[in-house]
């Protein structure tokens, strides 16, 4: 059986429809684009071109997995955060588009309040994941040097491999391990502190879409009310936070409040917080920002 581009991937996006998968269309075609190695606009000017029988049942095998709700992201290996393309495999978290506030924070941050930018710039990413936020930072931050931790060795692992090909592991240390327990011997500070640690309720685990359940539990359930991660960082914050200092975190839908209420155990340690809300008008990241010792 021989299609063309134009059939194969009718074909392919009615079955994703049926299967309920949304950008059915637009889905087809990144999973086409990636078989075959070429962009997607090259579709359009070649139609009626046909696929060979071992691309096409490669092609079918690859639709069937994404309408069985298999991640398009562990699919094709890879995501895009940043204009990065990242490397992603199973057992490691999904970069979401709602993150990149998250650096953007960071940076804007950096360029605002570090006023000698030759200054080497420590900075910590608090369960790294793939390492999209940490690498991210490298790259738009040259002067910085990032520490990444993880528990999950295979987040390690991938981060590493992201650096590698991103050139950008000379100036990460990456560390195997739980926020801070890995740092407790060593003295470390650094200028911002930054994490989306996992913050969905236990309870409501069950209720996330089939996709996001294959992703890896550790990632994404944050205890019995979703703010166990936050108070692991608040434990043990300011230890590590320079004067100056950023720490920057993403949190879920409702949580903003209670996690700025952890910062009153530290008292007079913070000189401000804010709140910034994601382009869905959902409150996302909050920021609290430690002024230097004279609090200019």
């Amino acid at each position: 059986m021989c299609l063309s581009i134009k059939e194969a991937l009718q074909k392919a996006a009615s079955f994703l429809h049926l299967k309920e998968v949304e950008n059915s269309r637009t889905e087809a075609e990144i999973l086409l684009a990636f078989l075959v190695q070429k962009e997607r606009i090259y579709f359009y000017s070649h139609a009626e071109e046909e696929l060979s029988r071992e691309t096409w049942d490669a092609y079918r095998s690859l639709v069937e997995r994404r309408g069985a709700r298999e991640p398009l992201a562990y699919l094709t290996g890879e995501k895009e955060f940043m204009g990065i393309t990242f490397s992603i495999n199973e057992g490691v978290l999904i970069p979401r588009p709602e993150t990149e506030h998250l650096v953007e924070a960071v940076l804007y941050w950096v360029d605002s309040h570090i006023e000698r930018k030759e200054k080497e710039l420590q900075i910590i990413d608090l369960g790294t994941g793939c390492g999209n936020i940490a690498l991210s930072l490298l790259v738009f931050l040259p002067s910085s040097r990032v520490t990444g931790i993880d528990i999950e060795e295979k987040a390690v692992a991938l981060t590493r491999h992201n650096a590698v090909r991103l050139g950008v592991d000379k100036r990460l240390k990456l560390y195997r391990g739980k926020y801070w327990e890995d740092l407790e011997e060593q003295d470390f500070r650094f200028h911002v502190i930054v994490s989306n640690p996992p913050y969905i309720p236990t309870s409501s685990l069950s209720f996330l879409s089939a996709e996001v359940c294959r992703e890896p539990r550790s990632a994404l359930d944050g205890g019995e009310d979703g703010l166990r991660a936050y108070r692991e960082i608040f434990s043990r914050v300011s230890s590590y936070l320079c004067s100056p200092g950023l720490l920057a975190l993403e949190v879920g839908m409702g949580q903003a409040k209670a996690v700025c209420q952890m910062a009153e155990f530290i008292p007079g340690f913070f000189q401000k917080k804010e709140i910034r809300k994601d382009y869905a008008g959902i409150e996302r990241l909050v920021l609290f920002e430690r002024g230097t010792p004279d609090g200019l």
